[in-house]
């Protein structure tokens, strides 16, 4: 995968398109492409993981930070290093208070990166249960071949 190219749901559509066509006067090189095409695309299933962990995380924190700010229990400091005005708003009551965090603009921000990577995600574990058929696939091409050549 080219370093200069963004992951994305796009990218990768991009390259499993590349990637999944068969050229059927090569049957046996497209065998031997089957462990590099699980290589590359579980390279990227695993960035795709270590990001969604990485965005739980950081969605924790952030909604820990919030809820500490909504509550006006946030030092100056604290304020200061997140780039934050004081709330100016009524404190809001604990029953309240999940309706405040939903409708955070950057708890929303990170909630849609999330979403995102799960689709890239699933999008990634699709083409990988191909790519585990694929040789199976291809052996029945060539059991086919020899099939209607009378062998």
């Amino acid at each position: 995968m080219s370093e200069q190219k963004q992951l994305t749901i796009e990218t990768i559509m991009e390259m499993w398109d590349e990637d999944s066509s068969i050229d059927r006067n090569q049957i046996s090189e497209e065998t031997l492409k089957t462990p590099k095409l699980h290589a590359k695309y579980l390279q990227m299933l695993m960035q795709c993981k270590s990001k969604l962990i990485k965005y739980d995380s950081d969605y924790q924190d952030l909604k820990g930070a919030k809820f500490r700010y909504y509550r006006g229990e946030m030092s100056r400091d604290e304020l200061q290093e997140r780039g934050w005005d004081q709330w100016q708003g009524v404190k809001p009551l604990k029953s309240d208070m999940e309706t405040f965090l939903e409708s955070d603009k950057d708890l929303l921000k990170l909630k849609l990166r999330r979403q995102y990577y799960e689709n890239m995600i699933y999008q990634l574990e699709s083409i990988m249960k191909q790519i585990q058929s694929r040789d199976w696939g291809l052996k029945n091409h060539i059991t086919m071949i020899q099939f209607l050549a009378g062998k």
